[in-house]
């Protein structure tokens, strides 16, 4: 199948053949990963789409070759192929990484999952001109039980590599996705409200692990200026420490930006994994999502999650390598935890 796809490290792409292991269905564009499909009407429109997963078609294909080899024809069936192969190279990063076994239980909600292509989202559209080239991961809750989506949206304007084009971004939305089922589902169990403190600290590392891990996918630190040039804020190889207006942000939710102090924390896994090997720093932060719920004490009395909570629980499952990682740690928080 040709799919656009990262080459390497500097905002390098080409449009080449790979491999897509869980297609199951290539006229529909279904398998392990989900379904890519269109909705011709505003998502908001009716609360039944998402809900109930309603009106959604499949995408319509367009291409040349047959067996196993296949090329696009147009550009809309090449972004649906590339996405799915985006996708799946979140899944096979996040396999590998696991030890315990927990993607085995998603890859059966990954079968269910909607990929949705140009989606229509008129409040987000409206609000902010940004959301006309993004993607996203939501999960809608319905009568039958939570639905998982990822969203990409129309990008005609683009002149850089859109953002459903970008493997790491993708990945980054699959990192949410992941985090949702390890760890948001619990807390939800638990049923333990937080602060408004404590949950701009969880948003933030999430984005920042979401980071991280689109960077192990494409092995670009810089891979959202692929599609953003200019600037540092999310070049995850240029070291950042957090402020005292950054600490305010969190404690206040004053101008507070879940992704811009999410960049300091990537920007501190890729020291880590610069000291002790990438591969190693993505295994101890998969089984960091995947504890938080008990290091954090979301089932007990715990007040407040800070920033210093959260690292030292990567601390913990960083184990005998944790003593490399402090120091980065130290330096990048010398601002306040």
């Amino acid at each position: 199948m040709t799919v656009i796809q990262p080459k390497g490290p500097s905002c390098q792409y080409q449009v080449a053949p790979a491999t897509l292991f869980t297609l199951e269905s290539i006229t529909e564009l279904r398998g392990g990963m989900g379904t890519v499909v269109t909705h011709p009407d505003d998502l908001e429109s009716r609360p039944e789409i998402l809900e109930l997963g309603f009106g959604f078609r499949p995408l319509d294909l367009r291409l040349s070759g047959s067996g196993t080899n296949y090329g696009p024809l147009d550009k809309s069936s090449l972004l649906g192929l590339s996405k799915y192969f985006a996708l799946e190279q979140g899944f096979f990063l996040f396999k590998n990484l696991d030890t315990s076994g927990d993607l085995s239980e998603i890859s059966r909600v990954l079968r269910s999952t909607l990929i949705i292509q140009n989606a229509i989202l008129t409040s987000l559209q409206d609000s902010d001109k940004k959301y006309s080239d993004n993607a996203a991961y939501v999960q809608v809750e319905g009568s039958e039980g939570p639905r998982d989506y990822f969203l990409t949206f129309p990008n005609d304007k683009i002149t850089t590599i859109p953002l459903g084009f970008n493997m790491g971004v993708m990945v980054h939305e699959f990192t949410h996705l992941v985090t949702q089922h390890l760890f948001h589902e619990k807390r939800a169990k638990a049923g333990k409200n937080l602060s408004d403190q404590s949950e701009n600290v969880l948003a933030s590392i999430e984005e920042g692990n979401a980071d991280y891990f689109a960077f192990l996918a494409t092995q670009d630190p810089s891979f959202f200026h692929c599609s953003f040039p200019g600037g540092v804020d999310r070049d995850l190889a240029h070291p950042k420490v957090i402020t005292s207006d950054q600490i305010q942000s969190i404690r206040t939710s004053v101008n507070f930006d879940s992704h811009e102090i999410g960049a300091i924390w990537a920007s501190v896994q890729y020291q880590i994994g610069q000291v002790i090997g990438h591969e190693a720093n993505g295994r101890s932060l998969v089984n960091f999502i995947r504890n938080l719920s008990s290091c954090t004490g979301l089932g007990s009395s715990r007040a407040e999650i800070t920033l210093g909570t959260l690292r030292n629980c990567h601390l913990q499952n960083l184990g005998s390598l944790a003593s490399q990682a402090q120091t980065i740690y130290q330096n990048a928080f010398a601002g306040g935890l």
